[in-house]
């Protein structure tokens, strides 16, 4: 198979929600300290890379000039990055090529590939990976391009459709459940694990279900709290920080914990219930996960995890779900727009590699290629659908257009149109 020129190979690979459990995820959790080393590591043989780490997902979108790619290269780069090998499998991975990664990343910022569909903090969580990486100077034009298209998707989404409109989160899924669980969170005793912004929700969504009263926790006490004068700031409720130190003699005075840090060891084990008398709720959604499994065996302990949120009934789900075919036109519309930018990029004059300001020759080529792709759109998304999702595929529809277009402009007519 022949390279193919003026072209930069973008691809897709990750775990998540759908291909493994959260105890399989959590070994290869890459926490936000970890990221920008793990973008060091993939910019010794990448062009561009972004990397997406959420509780439910590790994605990480690379671009390369080199038409020898190797995705196993890159899954076993990120297992050993983690020392997960005993644990974590190239099996356990995705991997894509082309508009299959652009597609990818689409569904992710709108939620139609979250755990909840509707989920309303994916798509800041995506654009925070991205800064990160811009931070980090790890971006490019390709990944700009591809990622700037999937904010303004999932921004659209947001606003033109009712897939978000009364959907849960992570943590107000976690708060459904406490309460479905004990019936009523009145005269309920709630203690909440860490001060980030899932806690943050967590307590939030409490303050609306009018709970009884809310203790939060934290390492550093200061985070807790800031965050405890925040939601006071914002409404009325009874709330306590305490000593993260002492937050154990607690557990006896309360009827739910919910756990969301970013520690990388359990926070609570077994033992820490040895004592405890008093019927207990544990919900963990952290990833890795805070509280260990085996805390489920005390006779007064119910724990979850955020693989158990899947139970929650979300009463408008149907309104929502009835939107999912306008929202999946949306996304195809927006491929289709950046398949023509990103498959005009090898039919371009090789002058426009070099960064100057194209001449009106390159100008008039560069129309002409942009309405070539554009006559031959249906042509070419079928191609690209069909037989650009691999490494091979893509450069099959590269080459197929390359000919395409020699043809088309030497004739002076389209083809495949």
């Amino acid at each position: 198979m022949r390279e193919v020129s003026n072209q930069s190979i973008l691809f897709a690979i990750g775990i998540n929600h759908k291909t493994i459990s959260v105890e399989v995820r959590e070994k290869i959790y890459v926490q936000d300290a970890e990221i920008p080393a793990l973008l060091d590591e993939f910019r010794k043989t990448l062009d561009e890379v972004v990397v997406i780490s959420t509780c439910n997902r590790i994605e990480i979108y690379g671009v390369t000039s080199r038409t020898d790619l190797d995705l196993d290269y890159y899954k076993d780069l990120v297992i050993d990055f983690k020392k997960a090998g005993d644990f974590v499998r190239r099996e356990d991975f995705f991997g894509m090529v082309s508009c299959a990664a652009c597609q990818q990343l689409f569904r992710v910022t709108t939620s139609l590939d979250s755990k909840i569909v509707g989920d309303m903090q994916i798509l800041g969580q995506v654009r925070d990976s991205f800064q990160l990486a811009e931070k980090n100077k790890a971006t490019g034009k390709l990944l700009n391009q591809m990622f700037q298209r999937s904010f303004k998707l999932g921004k659209q989404v947001r606003t033109e459709t009712s897939l978000h409109k009364g959907a849960v989160s992570i943590s107000s899924a976690a708060v459904e459940l406490a309460r479905q669980t004990l019936g009523s969170l009145a005269n309920k005793t709630v203690l909440i694990i860490g001060a980030g912004s899932m806690a943050r929700l967590t307590a939030e969504y409490l303050t609306k279900k009018k709970v009884g009263k809310i203790y939060i926790t934290n390492r550093t006490r200061a985070n807790a709290d800031a965050l405890l004068e925040s939601l006071k700031s914002e409404g009325d409720f009874e709330g306590e920080v305490i000593e993260f130190a002492d937050f154990r003699n607690y557990l006896n005075e309360t009827d739910v914990v919910v756990s969301s840090t970013s520690s990388p060891a359990h926070i609570l084990e077994k033992a820490d219930f040895t004592n405890q008398t008093k019927n207990i709720l544990l919900i963990d959604i952290a990833v890795p996960r805070d509280i260990a499994s085996e805390t489920a065996e005390c006779d007064v302990v119910e724990l979850k995890n955020i693989d158990d949120l899947n139970a929650i009934v979300d009463k408008n789900h149907q309104r929502r779900i009835a939107d999912l075919p306008l929202v999946q036109q949306m996304v195809m519309k927006e491929m289709s727009d950046f398949l023509i930018w990103y498959y005009s990029l090898p039919l371009l004059p090789s002058t426009m590699n070099a960064g100057a300001k194209p001449d009106a020759a390159t100008q008039r080529e560069i129309v002409r290629v942009k309405e070539f792709l554009l006559g031959n759109l249906p042509h070419l998304h079928k191609l690209a659908m069909q037989k650009g999702t691999d490494l091979g595929g893509h450069i099959e529809v590269v080459n197929k257009l390359v000919a395409m277009k020699e043809a088309a402009f030497s004739a002076r007519f389209q083809v495949g149109a």
